[in-house]
C-alpha cells in the first residue's frame, strides 16, 4: 500500500506506489472514498498555490514597490521564503490528511491487517 521514506530534512513521509493499479487497490471496494480523497488532494494543492501567491502579494506590498500581474508573475522567492512556504505546506498537509495518516498508522499496527497484506504480497 505505502512505505515510509526518509525525506531530505530527516523527517519521514509516506510514499505511495507509482503503479496506479496497486495504488487504487485500497479503494477498490470504496470508490466513493477514493474519489473524495482525490478531490481533497486536488483542493489542498490549489490552496497551497493560493497561499504562495498571497505570500508573494504580501511580500511585494511590504517592499513598497507595489504590485501588478507582471510583478507577481516575475517574483522569484529566495530560498528562505521557499523553505518557509514548504514548511507551511507540510503543516497544512499534515492537518488535512491527519485522519488518513492516523488510520494508516492504526492499520499498520494491527497484526491481522499485516497478515493479510503479507498474504497479498506473496
Amino acid at each position: 500500500m505505502s512505505e515510509s521514506k526518509q525525506l531530505p530534512d530527516g523527517t519521514e513521509g509516506l510514499i505511495f506506489r507509482e503503479d496506479a493499479q496497486h495504488r487504487s487497490e485500497f479503494f477498490s471496494e470504496r470508490a466513493d472514498v477514493g474519489r473524495l480523497l482525490e478531490m481533497v488532494t486536488a483542493l489542498t494543492g490549489e490552496i497551497a498555490i493560493l497561499r504562495a501567491r498571497l505570500d508573494t502579494h504580501e511580500r511585494l506590498a511590504a517592499s513598497g514597490s507595489g504590485f501588478d500581474h507582471a510583478r507577481v508573475e516575475a517574483y522569484r522567492a529566495p530560498s528562505d521564503v521557499l523553505a518557509y512556504r514548504m514548511q507551511q505546506d507540510q503543516e497544512m498537509i499534515a492537518r488535512v490528511f491527519r485522519a488518513v495518516t492516523e488510520e494508516i498508522d492504526r492499520l499498520a499496527s494491527d497484526a491481522d491487517v499485516r497478515k493479510v497484506l503479507m498474504e497479498k504480497k506473496a
